[in-house]
């Protein structure tokens, strides 16, 4: 009985500990992410809390950021007699729009107007709640926590450890995370609007080929149609309004435009949102040169457009009648820089992607099936090579090593499946990894994949608008020298 109750009084001490044990490690640890893109979230908030007079609030995820000209709408609202400030209200995919709803629905106040965003992605039309990218926004602004909602809360507190390990393994690593360019805090002026310069489309093909958009297949969640029927009724008994609008879409990366599509996804939307809708859908998806890199992210011309556009629309639905006028943005050129490396030595079969703008690896010739050491080319016939057709390497079973040009943008579920000699795959992305996937690497348990090692930081935090496709796969990164390779 003695030796049950020491076993009892053990354990409650070690439960007790835990906490404050992770408490301490939280304390001694420092913020790693408060220069990040992340950190644009609390900003966001503080103007929000702050903004004099009526607020027009447009609520999203990072199309708003990315989409947004905040100083050029409020100047043409205010010249049709419309003093509304401005609130950028979007920043992260990974975070959630179910986040934003939260983070803003305490604050709203008689007078102001919510302009709720849609992606034509079900993933962005769902009660989604990113806790570990909520973490790294409020890693210097906790206060921001006790502002979300209670099932969010709970999301949060099951991610602490995770979070706290993960900053762990940024302290043992000895790098901390390097924002810098558009994906940082630096990137945002004090009125929340991004305002790097965005000067052209930076994807080789024109859109993010892994990332199609389907708008027949477009669905909003049950739970969350009732979290945006619970805002509006908050937004009514605080005497504001709410309306709905539409995320710029490039026009390369939708499977069917046709006005069937578009309806679909349209009803789909004024089904589930009890709240005018203001905008026209096919308005919004844009030619592929008003875009940066990815199929939502506007480039600095595109974003004035989009930004004239919702003013057009914006206007009646507050009252005024009178056209706006606006001079229409030039259409910049492509920004990608594309990659050089690589020889086209005959390894490989290729086809032409569907839209024609480049090729998929489709197999392995006869010279390349003798070979242990493969190398992708970047281009083939003077057009980028983006990617792997289904099946491309099965007849790759002597492959011990694959070389990857920066220009491969998605590597599928599978891809190596049937590779049983594959032990080395080398990457030579830089600015951006290669896109993977759960399954990427299936059946290749011995398999590792080298990365730059001025870069590895890019693979060990993701770059960009979504969570990180990589964190499932630190296992497999090595690192390698580029002076050395």
């Amino acid at each position: 009985m003695k030796k049950k109750t020491v076993r009892i009084v053990c354990a409650l001490l070690l439960a007790a500990l835990i906490p404050i044990s992770l408490i301490t490690a939280d304390l001694l640890l420092p913020d790693y992410y408060g220069e990040s893109y992340y950190a644009a979230l609390s900003p966001m908030v503080r103007r929000l809390d702050s903004a004099p007079g009526n607020r027009l609030i447009v609520l999203g995820n990072s199309d708003v950021a990315f989409g947004l000209d905040g100083a050029l709408l409020e100047e043409m609202l205010a010249e049709k007699g419309l003093p509304y400030t401005v609130c950028p209200f979007g920043l992260y995919g990974a975070v959630g729009m179910s986040a934003m709803l939260s983070l803003s629905q305490g604050a709203l106040k008689k007078g102001d107007v919510v302009v709720l965003v849609c992606e034509p992605v079900s993933d962005a039309l769902s009660a989604y709640f990113g806790a570990s990218a909520f973490w790294k926004c409020a890693e210097s602004s906790r206060w921001l926590i006790p502002r979300v909602g209670e099932k969010q809360r709970s999301a949060l507190w099951g991610n602490y450890l995770s979070f706290l390990q993960e900053k762990m393994a940024i302290a043992s690593s000895g790098e901390a995370p390097r924002p810098s360019g558009v994906y940082a805090k630096a990137a945002f002026d004090e009125r929340c609007d991004l305002t790097y310069p965005r000067p052209g489309n930076a994807l080789p093909l024109g859109y993010d080929t892994s990332s199609p958009v389907d708008l027949r297949e477009a669905r909003v969640s049950a739970d969350f149609a009732a979290q945006i029927k619970a805002y509006c009724e908050e937004a009514k008994k605080a005497g504001a309004k709410v309306c709905v609008s539409f995320s710029p879409v490039n026009a390369l990366a939708v499977l069917d435009s046709s006005p069937e599509a578009v309806k679909a996804f349209f009803d789909e939307i004024n089904r589930a949102f009890p709240c005018p809708v203001i905008s026209d859908p096919n308005r919004y998806i844009l030619d592929s040169g008003w875009f940066y890199d990815t199929n939502f992210h506007l480039n600095t011309a595109g974003a004035r457009l989009r930004t004239c556009l919702l003013a057009e629309e914006l206007l009646p639905y507050l009252g005024c009648y009178s056209p706006v006028a606006y001079e229409r943005p030039a259409m910049p050129p492509s920004a990608a820089a594309l990659p050089q490396e690589g020889e086209d030595d005959g390894s490989f079969l290729f086809a032409a992607t569907p839209d024609g703008r480049g090729w998929l690896i489709c197999g392995v010739s006869e010279a390349g099936q003798k070979k242990e050491s493969l190398s992708v080319p970047a281009f083939h016939e003077g057009l980028p090579v983006a990617g792997f057709a289904d099946g491309a390497l099965k007849n790759a079973g002597s492959m011990a090593e694959l070389r990857l040009p920066a220009s491969i943008e998605d590597l599928p579920d599978g891809v190596f499946r049937d590779c049983a000699s594959l032990r080395r795959v080398v990457f030579s992305h830089r600015e951006a990894p290669c896109r993977v996937h759960p399954d990427t690497f299936q059946g290749t348990e011995n398999l590792r994949v080298f990365v730059p090692d001025t870069d590895y930081v890019l693979y060990r935090d993701g770059v960009g608008c979504e969570a990180n496709p990589w964190a499932e796969h630190l296992d497999r990164v090595f690192r390698y020298s580029l002076q050395n390779n």
